[in-house]
């Protein structure tokens, strides 16, 4: 996701500017290494004057050989075509932190700018990836749970992912023709405990990143793959109580996901004295960042859970 700044200067240009691109590379910086969920939806802009953004799939045909087979001289009856089509409708979120005069005339603005940039990247991240994955819990419907359980409520302690479980995943997604996003490989987004349960359980066939024989890329946050699947480890995994604490996997194809994307990444910083009457004493500024997004589920087959 793009990034960019504006700001209410009256503090002079030159310094101000300055302070604007600084923020600006900290948030960047900051921002995109740590976007998991983000990276592996397809990004879609949204024009400006629109609400809603429509992805449009056309349906699977599954006509069979004889019902293809041709008759001479007789015309085949028609095939009808199904779209189905998945809207979606932006979704405003925002921060800001307030820098008070005294910590500027006693710490160094350049400091102060990074330490509060990489906060709210990293803020914002976590949101992000979040609001992502609330709608993959929510509408994504292939789920296969630890141990053979049948439900997330028959869960129970000692229930773990393991290798096992990833070949499931990695056999399904194949037989239900799901396209591949690195190097022939699915992606699976984990919790680093679901992580380490798997290399403890996959009798020999986890290959650690660091020992692939091919010059391939290797994804942010990946440690390893299994069964096909490149397995990136995220600490911002959202929990869900059922009995027990669970801990819920992503196993993604291409396009399995789509981001609506209405407005950029963008950060702001008012110095101090931009504010006018609502600040009398010239004693906050303030650097916030906002975006505008959805993220909606596109393709069924293309995600396990």
């Amino acid at each position: 996701m793009a990034v960019r700044t504006t700001g209410n200067i009256k503090n002079g240009a030159s310094p101000a500017v300055y302070m604007q691109n600084f923020l600006r590379k900290q948030v960047l910086e900051n921002l995109e290494p740590e976007l998991y969920f983000a990276k592996y939806g397809q990004v879609s802009k949204a024009e400006n004057g629109y609400l809603t953004l429509s992805w449009a799939r056309f349906d699977q045909l599954t006509r069979t050989v004889a019902q293809v087979t041709l008759t001479e001289g007789v015309t085949p009856t028609e095939v009808d075509a199904t779209v189905t089509v998945v809207q979606a409708t932006p979704v405003q979120y925002g921060m800001q932190v307030i820098i008070s005069d005294f910590l500027q005339k006693t710490s160094p603005i350049s400091s102060i700018l990074e330490l509060v940039g990489r906060e709210v990247a990293a803020n914002m991240m976590r949101v992000i990836d979040k609001v992502i994955q609330a709608e993959l819990i929510t509408n994504g419907t292939n789920v296969i749970y630890a141990n053979g359980r049948a439900s997330r409520a028959a869960l129970i302690a000692g229930d773990v992912v393991t290798g096992a479980d990833i070949s499931k995943v990695a056999i399904k997604l194949r037989k239900q023709n799901a396209k591949t996003i690195s190097e022939g490989c699915y992606v699976g987004i984990v919790d680093n405990f679901v992580a380490g349960d798997i290399r403890n359980s996959s009798s020999g066939l986890w290959l650690d990143a660091n020992k692939y024989v091919t010059n391939g890329a290797i994804l942010n946050g990946e440690t390893g793959k299994l069964q096909g699947i490149k397995i990136v480890e995220t600490s911002n995994i959202d929990t869900v109580a059922s009995g027990i604490t669970v801990y819920p996997s992503y196993f993604i194809g291409k396009d399995a996901y789509g981001i609506a994307n209405w407005q950029n990444m963008e950060t702001i910083f008012h110095p101090i004295g931009s504010a006018g009457s609502a600040d009398p004493l010239n004693q906050r500024a303030t650097v916030g960042a906002k975006i505008a997004f959805a993220a909606k589920m596109l393709q069924q087959n293309a995600l396990v859970r």
